[in-house]
């Protein structure tokens, strides 16, 4: 794996730990697996007339991660979801938990382990939502696009506060 980049140097500070810290995870950090720990699918059949209307909502956390200093592994848990409204009423929701396993380097730290796993552990899982919802839809005869790809949030500046409505009177 490639050296950190410059938007993740930024995360790495905003999360608490150093690019070399995140090195030397990612230098020798090695998947040991990915689990489907549970998921959850909901139509609603009245919807399903009108699915060319639907909008459709993406998300994805971090449940929890955890280093294993022993025996030198780390492991997160994170949920996907995606939600399809038709106005106001949910028509779709499918939800699913995935744990994501890693063996890290002798010397790796908490603070590495656990920011390699947040960040490169999100992009690792994110294949398996996508075949599950793939699945999950063509059972319901949905004619869904496909899911799209995620992106690193590193490079995303934060959000400006809105700014306040002029009340100037005419």
């Amino acid at each position: 794996m490639s050296d950190i980049t410059n938007e993740m140097a930024v995360q790495a500070a905003r999360d608490g730990f150093s690019g070399a810290e995140f090195n030397k995870v990612a230098s020798g950090a090695e998947l040991e697996g990915i689990v489907l720990l549970c998921s959850s699918y909901q139509v609603k059949p009245e919807c399903l007339p009108r699915q060319n209307e639907w909008s459709l909502n993406y998300g994805r956390k971090v449940i929890s991660c955890q280093f294993n200093e022993e025996e030198q592994s780390v492991a997160a848990v994170l949920e996907y979801n995606v939600v399809a409204k038709l106005g106001r009423k949910n028509a779709l929701r499918c939800t699913a938990e995935f744990a994501v396993f890693y063996a890290t380097p002798d010397g790796s730290t908490a603070a590495g382990a656990e920011g390699f796993c947040r960040n490169i552990g999100t992009f690792a899982a994110y294949p398996y939502f996508r075949a599950l919802f793939s699945r999950l839809s063509s059972e319901t005869h949905l004619t869904l696009p496909p899911l799209p790809a995620i992106a690193s949030t590193a490079h995303i500046p934060p959000k400006e506060p809105k700014k306040a409505r002029s009340t100037k009177g005419n």
